[in-house]
């Protein structure tokens, strides 16, 4: 069995995944969500956030500022 290439990016991260990405709480993200229109990451059926690499992009962008 082949294992995946280390450097594929995924399409869709987690709530949990960006927060270990960005080193920063997933009460931050959420707050952030609210105070930066930009920032709305998609939400799948179970109601679950999914963040894309542009929304990782962004929330680093914010990081930084």
């Amino acid at each position: 069995m082949n294992n995946p290439p280390k450097n594929i990016k995924k399409l869709y991260y987690s709530i949990g995944e960006v927060s270990k990405i960005t080193e920063l709480k997933q009460y931050v993200l959420r707050y952030w969500e609210t105070e930066f229109k930009q920032l709305k990451p998609t939400k799948n059926k179970a109601g679950n956030r999914t963040y894309k690499q542009k929304d990782i992009d962004l929330i680093v962008q914010i990081k930084d500022l």
